[in-house]
Formats: structure tokens, sequence, C-alpha cells
């Protein structure tokens, strides 16, 4: 087991300790992650503040007794260290956190469902309607109160009343009877909830829920000021709550009605450990005859900062494998935006409240963790600080949301015209018979009596790309399968959900490429001839001792020895390391080139990092490394391979190297030492 050393915060807290006023404040219970308990204890002694209890310790989960008043310092602590938001869960009773010790237990209730991909003609109709104009205005509005800070803040009052009656109007307008708009008001704090339903036509006692926190918090202030800090909250999380706003808004306009019970709701008390949420969720979990039984949850936090290359990612901790994959399915379907997987810890956000009932939950989220918006929990987090002032990126989650409401919610739209034809697709590249190496350009043409929805491509029948709009085509690299014979084809479809496929077309696949060799003087794997691949193959899998990376560690010159801490295939190591030209051509100066490195990701994959290099003289006896990019983060445990690309300079004997290595801070050098860390080189011949 490894133990990571963090350097303790020192919390800003209110200047009257041991006071009166402390002794009136009322005691609380919260749950979090272990890992984060010796690090909040420091915090607490070195403010010389009250270190809270711990009462109990079982399955990583801690129970800790404080007072009420500490929750903002909990919240800012887990935010510095963690990255997390909120990142521990409170309770109004010992017994109640205690209970929450015992791992979840799965909900029947998703026997229920189905995960099927139907209603596309409701999801399209629905997309058609979103504005980013008026989602922009929503957080606008929401941002415009000074806070809304869950407890003694008048203005987090305001902003749930706003919401209450901005919903009501949207129901109102569409002359909804079906639909109903309440708060949801909190015993042990003063802002209420906010939960809009429309009943369903057919199951209504199955409920579908799409919820975002309405709270916001300022860290960098005492816990007696946060009620009147500046506490803007326009990416944490009024753009959670603005997305959800905008489905609803848009299904009221186009007249949906969904097959079961749907709920939007706006939560309460998230930043101080997802009180608002949890209790919702375990009223449902007390009384589903009278509530509903709740067959899927989406939670919507924090969606308008593009930080990352990718443009959705789904938290695959205490969420439910099977809606998130259902989840997945949707965005590749409806959207093709790009995403990946990450982990975000014990009670990040309001999904975990539902997930603890044991329904099934899913997030997805703007960024890679660490990468994130940086502004969150401060005076900052403005609109402006998200996107530059719009709501574009906020936008792709309100298409995501509309499409989980309509595929889980399922239902109808009324007067959507019946549509049984099928479209026309043909495909006009690459010919039957081709030769094809590199980067292919597969290509179609297809027509519809009412409107072409996309064009997926296939490739040996696999799903390989889709393209959503005229021309329609995909950028297939050949390279990712075996030399020989493959098949083509297309396949089109509209937004009734139906389909034509194209008749398979066979291509024969060519490319040049070599896997290297070891070579002595140079200590490390090398391509000697110039090709349009160089591939470590099996060479580098493991690190140093730790696993069976042959001639280790397998850099030039045998400088920047391997980390020997840890065990191979646990914790980190770099086990392969391929590059290869863009278009398929070989290697010469001004070709863009892809470096893929494949590395093993420790349990925790946010707390690793990938720099990658090159240098354009591999036989100097010092080597020049230029970084490509910046530091990647694997999206998942274990295997994982990233990639990126740059432009090769001129020389014959060139190299790239990988450092995958242990450790969540940035950095350009391409030696660091510790115990985890390793570093590989690949020497490739350039032609000239």
């Amino acid at each position: 087991m490894r133990w990571k050393k963090l350097a303790p915060v020192v919390l800003s807290l209110c200047c009257v300790t041991a006071s009166a006023q402390e002794a009136r404040e009322r005691e609380v219970y919260i749950t979090l992650g272990s890992e984060a308990l010796d690090s909040l204890r420091t915090s607490f002694r070195a403010s010389g503040e009250t270190v809270p209890t711990l009462v109990r310790e079982a399955n990583g989960v801690s129970v800790l007794k404080l007072r009420e008043g500490q929750l903002g310092d909990v919240s800012r602590l887990m935010h510095d260290q963690y990255n997390r938001c909120a990142g521990f869960m409170t309770h109004e009773t010992q017994e109640a956190a205690l209970a929450a010790l015992e791992p979840a237990q799965p909900s029947l209730t998703q026997t229920l469902v189905s995960y099927t991909l139907d209603n596309a003609a409701v999801v399209n109709t629905l997309f058609s309607g979103l504005q980013e104009a008026s989602l922009r205005s929503t957080i606008t509005s929401l941002s415009s109160y000074t806070n809304r800070y869950y407890n003694g803040s008048t203005s987090a009052v305001q902003a749930s009343n706003w919401l209450r009656d901005t919903w009501a109007a949207y129901a109102a307008n569409a002359n909804r009877d079906d639909v109903t708009v309440a708060l949801y008001t909190h015993s042990s704090w003063s802002q209420p909830s906010v939960i809009a339903t429309i009943t369903g036509t057919v199951t209504p006692n199955e409920v579908v829920v799409i919820g975002g926190h309405l709270d916001s918090i300022n860290i960098n202030v005492g816990s007696s000021s946060r009620p009147t800090a500046t506490a803007p909250g326009a990416d944490d999380d009024a753009s959670g709550v603005a997305t959800l706003s905008e489905v609803f808004r848009v299904a009221m306009a186009k007249g949906y009605k969904p097959a079961r019970t749907v709920k939007f709701m706006a939560y309460a008390a998230e930043e101080v450990g997802l009180l608002g949420s949890q209790a919702i969720a375990q009223a449902h979990k007390a009384s589903p005859s009278t509530l509903g039984t709740v067959v899927g949850v989406l939670q919507l936090d924090m969606t308008n900062y593009r930080g990352s290359t990718v443009e959705v990612t789904l938290v695959t901790d205490n969420t439910n494998a099977a809606q998130n994959a259902f989840l997945g399915n949707l965005i590749d379907t409806y959207t093709g935006y790009t995403r990946s997987n990450i982990t975000c810890g014990y009670g990040c956000s309001d999904h975990a409240s539902w997930n603890a009932q044991g329904y099934p939950a899913s997030i997805p989220f703007e960024a890679l963790m660490n990468q994130d918006n940086p502004y969150i929990h401060t005076a900052n987090d403005t609109l402006a600080n998200s996107t530059g002032g719009n709501a574009t990126n906020a936008l792709k989650f309100a298409r995501i949301a509309a499409a989980y409401l309509a595929e889980l919610g399922k239902g109808t739209i009324p007067g959507l015209p019946t549509d049984t034809t099928d479209p026309t697709v043909s495909l006009s590249s690459p010919a039957s018979g081709a030769t094809v190496t590199g980067t292919v350009s597969i290509a179609a043409t297809a027509t519809d009596n009412v409107g072409v929805s996309k064009v997926e491509f296939l490739v040996d029948g696999a799903l390989k790309g889709t393209s959503f709009a005229s021309p329609y085509s995909f950028a297939w690299d050949s390279r990712t399968v075996a030399n020989g014979s493959h098949t083509v084809a297309a396949k089109a479809s509209d937004s009734a959900g139906n389909s034509a496929t194209t008749t398979a077309r066979t291509v024969t696949v060519s490319n040049v490429s070599t896997s290297g060799t070891y070579d002595s003087t140079l200590k490390t794997v090398r391509c000697s001839a110039v090709a349009a691949t160089c591939d470590s193959g099996t060479a580098f899998t493991g690190r140093g001792t730790r696993g069976p990376e042959l001639s280790y560690p397998n850099t030039l010159r045998g400088t920047c020895a391997d980390g020997s801490g840890g065990t191979f295939h646990s914790d980190e190591s770099m086990d392969a390391l391929k590059v290869s030209t863009v278009d398929g051509t070989p290697f010469a100066p001004g070709k863009q080139v892809k470096v893929e490195a494949t590395v093993w990701a420790y349990a925790n994959p946010a707390s690793d990092r990938l720099e990658l290099f090159y240098t354009a003289n591999a036989t100097a006896t010092t080597p020049v490394w230029t970084q490509i990019g910046t530091s990647l983060t694997p999206t998942a445990a274990g295997a994982v391979t990233l990639s990126a690309t740059y432009t090769l300079p001129s020389g014959t004997n060139q190299a790239v190297r990988a450092q995958f290595r242990y450790g969540s801070s940035s950095t350009t050098s391409p030696c660091v030492s510790n115990e985890y860390n390793d570093r590989d080189d690949l020497v490739f011949a350039v032609g000239q």
C-alpha cells in the first residue's frame, strides 16, 4: 500500500473559537473516504480548530462528528486537496452515518428498465428546441444572486423561489395540468430544493430523475461569512441547473408526454455534504407507493467549462455500470461527442445520494479530473470565466439530458408525423477492391424523405465512426487492423428510426510497419529502417524489476533509472510505445506523427501523469528533449492508451520518450525520480 503525502491546508475559520456561539451549534456527522481522514484532521489541528471526532471506520469510509459550522471548512479541504465537490456526505444522526458504512444494496427497480434506443423522433424534436441563449439566460439569472449558500443566506431562498416561478411559468404557458412545480422544504436549513414533476402517461409510478444542485459556496472565507460572501457559482452548479431547466422548458414547449413520470430536481445544500439530495432520495426509498419507484437518475454538476480534449467524461465510481453503458450509447448515437471515463471519489456529487439508496445513477461531467473549472467555490466562478460568457458547452449536456429523458422516460410528442420510409445510402469511397494505407476517408451520400439524422461507418461489420451532417465521411486509420482483406459499409438512419445499409465493399489494407529491436549501444529499442510505424512491441512491458521489462530501463544510454516500488500491474508502468505517421507514408521531416503510449495506471488513475517528449538526435551524447503537449491523465485504472501528435523535425535518428509517473502536479522534466515512475525511449529512422 502506498501513502500519499499531502501538505496540510490551514483552514480559513471564523475568528471566534470555543465560544458560546460554538456551544449552541448543533452537532452533525459526516462520512468521507478514509484516504482523506489524516489530511482532514491534520488541517483542523493546524488551524487551532476543534478536530472532528472519529466515530468509526469501515469499508474505506470514515464517520466523523463535528459542528455544523465546520462543514464549509471540510468542503474547502476536499476542494483543495482532492478536487472534489463536496467529497463527503452529511448526516443528521450518528445512526444514519453508521448506516452509510454499509455498501449500497442494488435496487430491484432496474429490472423494470430495458435500455433500448427507439425514440429517436422525440429525441430529435427536443434537440430542435434547445437554445444556447435561453440556457445562458438561466445561468446569468442564477449567478446574479450574491450567493446560494444553503443556510442563513437570503439570496439562496430567493434563487429557489425564482427557479420555482420560472419552471411554473413554463408549465402554465403550455397549459399542462399533468405538471406540478413545488418547493421541497428542509427543516434543518433555510434553502429549499425545487422539484418539477411531469406525470407519466403509461407507468406513472416509475420515476426518472434529472437533477443538479442549486446551492453555491465560497470556500475562501470563514464559516460566519459564508452566508453573505460572493459565490456566483456560474459553473458549479448554475450550469447544471440551467441545463436541466432548458430541457424542461423545451419539453413543455414541444408538448412532450413521458410514459414514465419524470422529475426535474434542483437540490439544496450539496456543497456541505449532499444534504438536499440525500433527504429527497431517502424519502423516495421510504415511500415508493406515494413518491414513485425510481428507475434512473441523471446528475448534472458543472457542464459549461471545456477543460479537456474530450467533450464529455462519465464518472464510473458510485454510479451504475448498466446505466452508464446506456448513457454512453446515447452520447454515441445521438451526439457523436468524444467521451472518456473518470473516477471522482466518495460523495463527489448528488448522484452518490441516489446510489447510496441503491438507485441507478449516472453523471456526465465537463472534463477529466484536475482539468475542470479552476474557479469553482470562489467569487470568480462567473459565466465569463467558464466559456467566455456563452453557454455553448452546457448546450452539449442539454442534448445528452434530452436524449436521456426521451429514451428512459419514453413517451411521445403529439403531432409528430409518422415516418415509415427508409433512407437511401451509397458509398462514394473507397472504391471496391482498392488498396488502402494509413488514414482513409470512408465517405457516403444519403437522402431521406424527412431527413437523415446520422450515417454510421462500419469496418468488418463493427461501428467505427458516425457523421451527423452532410458531407458524410469518417477518417479511418487502417493501421488499426491487420494487413489484408477487410470490408467497409455505411448505414443511414432517420429520426424515426428507419435505416438502410449499403452492400459491404472489400478493400485490401497494405501498411508498411516495423517492430523495433534492442540496440545494445543506445540501450533501448530501435527501428533502423525508415518506415511509417515504429513499435516497441512487448519489450517495454513492466517497470524495471517490477515486471518482465527486458533490458530495463530502456532509455537512451541507460540513463534515468526506473522506480523500484510497488507491484507489477498494480502500480504504474509504461508498457508499450508506438510512433506512426498520420498519413501512413514513411517518416520524413515535416510529417505529422502520432505517439501512442500504453500505460498501466494505478487504482486511482487521477493521481498519475504521462509526459511525452521527442528528440531530433537520438545518438547525441546528451539528447535534447522537447515536450509534446502537456501532461496527460489516464481515464481509468489498468491498461490505458494515451496519445499526442507532433511534427517531425530534421534528423535521421530520432526518438520519443514516454514518462509515466505517480503525482498530480505538472512537469516539463523528462526524468522525474519516484519509486513508481517509469521512462522508455523508442528510436526510429527518418528519411531525408
